[in-house]
């Protein structure tokens, strides 16, 4: 196996185990909604923070491939077009009374 062979396969494992603890955080998710995303119970990161690692987790091997020559570099045209997506049916479900508008928030979370 090449180097990139090897990047690739760290890059495939990492989106392996991404998949499983999307699994597991589906629940954390759930935790999320109920009880807030700052919420921790017994554990010593709160539910952003879970996520937030194991997204930083997915981006590291996206550089590793990068600095491979593999570059997944974002297609904003099509990034646009999934938020706008994503605003229009939320729209469509506050207009149809499932979804309630949340309040303006402030800064993002770090």
């Amino acid at each position: 196996m090449n180097e990139d062979q090897n990047a690739l396969l760290i890059f495939g494992e990492e989106l392996a185990e991404v998949a499983t603890e999307l699994l597991l955080l589906q629940n954390q998710v759930s935790k999320a909604i109920r009880f807030g995303i700052d919420e921790r119970r017994d554990l010593p990161t709160t539910n952003f923070e879970r996520i937030t690692a194991e997204w930083n987790d997915l981006l590291g091997t996206v550089e590793v491939l990068a600095s491979r020559g593999i570059n997944l570099k974002p297609d904003i045209a099509a990034i646009t077009a999934k938020i706008e997506k994503v605003e229009r049916y939320t729209n469509y479900s506050i207009e149809l009374g499932q979804v309630t508008p949340d309040a303006p928030q402030g800064e993002d979370r770090e």
